[in-house]
């Protein structure tokens, strides 16, 4: 009794973690294929109004070197600052809509809007063009260091091999939990059918034939050898008493 609750506990245990892991990979394939639509339709992706970024280039030294992870923030245009860091859409021809990370040097009233004059702190000049509510991504609230485990995690992923791992990975695993869990089911309900089986066989045992024993066997052999000859010495006489008269009359 002991041992059927135990093994009734360890797979009620086994199935509740299998559940658990089926939906967090499935949580996990369903979050990389969000980020994947909103990397091919934004250029980023953006979770509750931030974003995450990883610096390229060296614009930004020393505050950001290269490798520099940052979380950006969605807010209004207006409410930018002078010396804030924002990351925006440039308009250079040859990275056009690339983001780009730089201080805010100036700010401008206009009637069209806002307009921000930003600059690299590694820059000896400013950017030739402005930015306005049309290319305006949002404001940097936080960034790592140089030598930042996370920034080189983001390297990682943000890669071809990396990202399509993030994918890959989650979408094998689960289609392994759910292969596992199916062939379990299916092997638990033969061993079901197969206990079902042996239970009627031990309750309905098979009839045996009865054993004779060599007494009874002379025994049963005596009584029909004698009912034979017993039988035999009968036909003879009734054979023999029509002849017996056929041979008189013949005689008189």
């Amino acid at each position: 009794m002991n041992e059927n609750k135990f093994e009734k506990g360890d797979s009620r245990l086994h199935h509740w973690i299998s559940t658990l892991v089926t939906v967090l990979l499935v949580v996990a394939v369903v979050f990389c294929l969000y980020a994947v639509i909103q990397v091919l339709s934004n250029g980023y992706v953006n979770i509750g109004g931030f974003m995450m970024f990883r610096v390229v280039t060296g614009s930004m030294e020393p505050t950001m070197p290269i490798g520099t992870l940052l979380i950006t923030r969605e807010v209004d245009i207006e409410t930018i600052m002078v010396d804030d860091i924002i990351c925006f859409r440039t308009q250079v021809q040859e990275i056009w809509g690339k983001i780009v990370t730089h201080r805010v040097v100036e700010i401008m009233e206009t009637a069209g809007g806002v307009l921000l004059e930003t600059k690299g702190d590694a820059n000896l000049v400013s950017d030739v063009f402005y930015v306005d509510s049309s290319n305006f991504v949002g404001k940097v609230v936080w960034h790592s260091g140089d030598d930042n485990i996370l920034a080189d995690l983001l390297s990682l992923f943000t890669s071809k091999i990396g990202f399509l791992g993030c994918i890959a990975l989650p979408s094998i695993l689960l289609a392994a939990f759910i292969l596992k869990s199916s062939v379990g089911s299916i092997q638990q309900e033969l061993n079901a059918i197969l206990e079902m089986e042996k239970l009627k066989n031990e309750e309905v045992p098979e009839e045996k034939e009865p054993e004779i024993s060599e007494e009874e066997y002379n025994e049963m052999y005596e009584r029909i050898k004698a009912e034979l000859i017993e039988e035999l010495t009968h036909v003879d006489e009734v054979q023999l008493e029509p002849g017996e008269d056929s041979e008189d009359s013949e005689t008189e």
